[in-house]
C-alpha cells in the first residue's frame, strides 16, 4: 500500500515538473517573438522619420519659398511675380506687426477745494439775541431792559466802525481788545444772537491772525446788529 502512494506521489511530481518546463518554454518563445515585433517597428519608424532625414543630409534644409504677385502697372503686360524665401523659423504670414496703440496720459482726478475758515464762519447759525437775562437775574422791567439794550446797540455801532479800520490795518491785537469789551457787554444784557457772535468773535482773534476770518465775523456782527436795531426800532 505504501509503495503504490509512493508510486503515485511520483508520478504526480513528475507530471507537475513537466508542466512547468513546458510553460517557461512557451513564455521564453513569447518574449522572443514580441522582441523581434519592437525591433522591426523601430527599424521602420526610425527609416520614415525626420531625424534620419537630417542625419543622412547634415546639410541646412532648404527654406520654403513664397510667390508674391505684383500689381501690373505697365498697362500691357502682366504683373511679375517676386519668390522669396523663407526660413523655418519665419512663419508664413503677410503681417506680423503688432498694432500701435497710442499712449495717453493717466487722468489727474481733482482734488475737492477745502474750505476756508471764512467760510466755515459765514456758515454759522446762532439763536436770535434775547435780554430775557436782565429781566430774570436783575429783576427789572420791561422798560428798563429796553434802555440797556439800546444803549448796547450804539455801542456796538460804534466798535463796528473803529474794528473795520482795524480789520483793515490788520491790527489783531487791538481786534481783540474791542471784541472782549464788547463780548463783556453783550452777554451781561443777554445771550445769543451778538453776544454768541462776539465769544467766537473774540476767541479766534485770540487763536489766529487770519485777516479773511476776523472780515467774515464783521460781516456776521454787522448784520447780527441791523436785526437788533430793526427789532428794537419801535423802542428808540
Amino acid at each position: 500500500m505504501i509503495h503504490m502512494i509512493l508510486m503515485v506521489t511520483s508520478v504526480a511530481l513528475i507530471l507537475i515538473l513537466l508542466a512547468l518546463l513546458v510553460i517557461i518554454v512557451l513564455e521564453y518563445r513569447a518574449k522572443r517573438s514580441f522582441d523581434h515585433y519592437v525591433m522591426e517597428n523601430e527599424n521602420s519608424l526610425y527609416e520614415n522619420s525626420p531625424e534620419r532625414e537630417r542625419k543622412e543630409s547634415p546639410g541646412q534644409q532648404k527654406p520654403k519659398q513664397r510667390t508674391i504677385p505684383l500689381p501690373d502697372r505697365s498697362g500691357d503686360r502682366a504683373g511679375t511675380d517676386i519668390t522669396t524665401e523663407l526660413t523655418p523659423q519665419d512663419p508664413e504670414i503677410e503681417n506680423t506687426a503688432e498694432p500701435q496703440f497710442k499712449q495717453y496720459p493717466p487722468v489727474q482726478k481733482a482734488e475737492p477745494k477745502k474750505q476756508s475758515r471764512a467760510d466755515e464762519i459765514k456758515q454759522k447759525s446762532y439763536s436770535p439775541f434775547t435780554h430775557q437775562r436782565l429781566v430774570e437775574t436783575m429783576g427789572l422791567s420791561h422798560e428798563e431792559v429796553d434802555e440797556f439794550v439800546l444803549e448796547l446797540i450804539h455801542q456796538l455801532e460804534d466798535a463796528i466802525a473803529e474794528l473795520d479800520e482795524l480789520v483793515e490795518r490788520g491790527d489783531f491785537e487791538q481786534i481783540e481788545h474791542v471784541t472782549h469789551g464788547l463780548k463783556g457787554a453783550a452777554t451781561n444784557i443777554g445771550s445769543g444772537g451778538v453776544a454768541d457772535i462776539l465769544v467766537d468773535y473774540n476767541t479766534e482773534m485770540k487763536n489766529g491772525k487770519d485777516p479773511e476770518a476776523a472780515q467774515a465775523y464783521q460781516e456776521l456782527l454787522k448784520s447780527a446788529v441791523s436785526d437788533l436795531k430793526i427789532e428794537y426800532s419801535q423802542v428808540a
